[in-house]
């Protein structure tokens, strides 16, 4: 049996966390594992639930928030399996994915990471389970929604991988960290995730460091699990501001100054064309005003973000 230890990072979400571990017990028949939950310092009633729950896991409490990647790579301290698998806690296991993703991952050594098929709550597909990695020009045609017209397109759509059909095997650039498998050795080569994301893109720096050394992040169809998306997020403005800070962390990290500054000029365009569509959508729809209000506090905020995390 292969062995995994598979990491969860719980902030406030204590009702997707417990479903997300009960379908890890469910759908785990295959595979030796071992659940590692790291808790945010919730305010909810997380830490006294999964104890109450789920007795038999590793449980670490932080006393403060240390992000996504600092809760993982405190919970992969503890680690000591073959492989590492990350797992948000707003999601569902089906069918068995862990076990298949691990048996995938056994055919296609090779590559260091592997990922399935995210489902939305419909299990309609959830096409931000991977995407290539970010380019002036796909960049470019995001700012101008180009890639939202044509979304079944791998020219104007490439970021997001517009023709695949998620119905085959396909290397990636970057994986999405919401059941993201690597294995030990390549995580400890790499030193785990660069804890100065906070959170997100943290993945996009770990996928991107390892392609240097070789490896080649890969999905199989055959392991799918439900994401709902957004359990730790209140507002749309709070999950933009922290998306585009990690972004630019990432664009400070690897890219040269030219391109930094054009693609933190792309990044803005996007903003502001994001709202004038919701301006003129609250026009005919008053409804839509509370969007446009967010996309505002993300344009006032670019200062902040436009930083990255420091």
């Amino acid at each position: 049996m292969q062995s995994v230890d598979i990491i969860l990072v719980s902030y406030n979400t204590v009702d997707y966390t417990l479903r997300a571990l009960a379908s890890v017990y469910e759908q785990t028949q295959q595979s030796n594992f071992t659940i590692i939950v790291v808790d945010n310092n919730s305010s909810d009633d997380s830490v006294i639930q999964i104890k109450n729950n789920f007795p038999d896991i590793k449980l670490i409490t932080s006393d403060r928030n240390l992000g996504f990647a600092g809760g993982v790579n405190l919970a992969t301290s503890y680690a000591t399996s073959e492989y590492i698998l990350l797992l948000n806690p707003d999601t569902l296991v089906l069918n068995g994915a862990i076990d298949k993703l691990l048996q995938f991952a056994k055919k296609h050594p090779s590559n260091g990471i592997w990922g399935g098929i995210t489902l939305n709550d419909d299990l309609s597909i959830n096409t931000h389970n991977a995407w290539a990695e970010e380019t002036i020009t796909t960049l470019f045609f995001g700012a101008f929604a180009l890639n939202r017209i044509f979304s079944q397109s791998c020219f104007f759509n490439h970021a997001n991988y517009g023709c695949w059909k998620r119905d085959r095997e396909k290397t990636v650039d970057i994986l999405q960290g919401s059941f993201f498998l690597t294995s030990k050795q390549l995580w400890d080569k790499l030193e785990g995730l660069d804890d100065t994301f906070f959170m997100y893109a943290e993945e996009a720096d770990y996928c991107y460091r390892a392609k240097q050394l070789g490896y080649q992040p890969i999905i199989t169809p055959d392991s799918k699990i439900i994401h709902h998306g957004g359990g730790s997020e209140k507002n749309l403005s709070g999950k933009m501001i922290r998306l585009l800070s990690g972004k630019i962390t990432f664009i400070n990290k690897h890219h040269s100054n030219i391109k930094r500054l054009i693609m933190k000029i792309l990044l803005v365009v996007y903003v502001l064309n994001k709202l004038l569509f919701s301006t003129f959508a609250s026009l005919v729809r008053p409804n839509k005003k509370v969007l446009r209000k967010e996309w505002w506090i993300v344009l006032k905020k670019a200062p902040q973000w436009l930083k990255g995390y420091n």
